[in-house]
């Protein structure tokens, strides 16, 4: 594999952490998973790619979830679940965009979120570039989220060869589809792994 020009960093499980949103919220409030399920399934797909607005699909199950507070702040309550930054990862950020890499991120979020977590962990003053699905109108994973991907980074940073794109995921099966389509995907495991991995391509953490 040819050493890598730009990284793209997973959000959810390498980046950030903490717990599932659905389940947290099926602990603290007593609400059945069963209640949660059908909006998970059906509009909030439509969010994640841009689709649909969540603020306005929440309006529409407030009662059937027995939120008793505005849709504001269900949205503030929903993300500051998985807020937390994993440290030293956050930090390997900048220490590889010292080293030359562009560093982005990419991630399959809505619109909403996305703005929280620039604004919350400075996404937009330590990523080159930040790719969330809600913006793609695709999967990141997908053929078309990731191909403009591929063609954002060929056209404003000069990476032609997909080979040089170190794509991050923790789902095995998005890391199968993203090597199918040409790029150097690897599974984030956890920390030391990962710097393992970054330190066999001459980046040092």
């Amino acid at each position: 594999m040819k050493k890598p020009k730009a990284i793209l960093y997973d959000n959810d499980g390498m980046v950030a952490r903490g717990g599932r949103f659905s389940e947290e919220y099926t602990k603290e409030f007593g609400v059945d998973t069963a209640v949660l399920t059908p909006f998970f399934e059906g509009p909030f797909k439509k969010c994640l790619i841009g689709e649909a607005d969540l603020k306005e699909e929440l309006a529409k199950v407030l009662d059937v979830w027995k939120w008793k507070g505005t849709v504001d702040e269900l949205l503030q309550y929903w993300f500051s679940v998985g807020d937390t930054p994993h440290e030293e990862v956050y930090v390997s950020v900048v220490k590889f965009k010292e080293q030359g890499l562009v560093v982005c991120l990419a991630t399959n979020n809505e619109k909403y979120r996305v703005q929280y977590l620039i604004k919350k962990l400075s996404y937009d003053t330590i990523f080159d570039h930040i790719f969330s699905s809600a913006d793609l109108g695709a999967y990141k994973q997908s053929f078309e989220g990731a191909e403009k991907i591929y063609q954002t980074l060929k056209e404003k940073c000069g990476i032609l060869d997909k080979e040089e794109i170190l794509y991050w995921d923790d789902r095995e099966k998005n890391v199968q589809n993203l090597n199918n389509m040409g790029f150097n995907a690897q599974l984030y495991h956890e920390y030391d792994s990962f710097r393992a991995v970054m330190s066999e391509y001459g980046f040092q953490l």
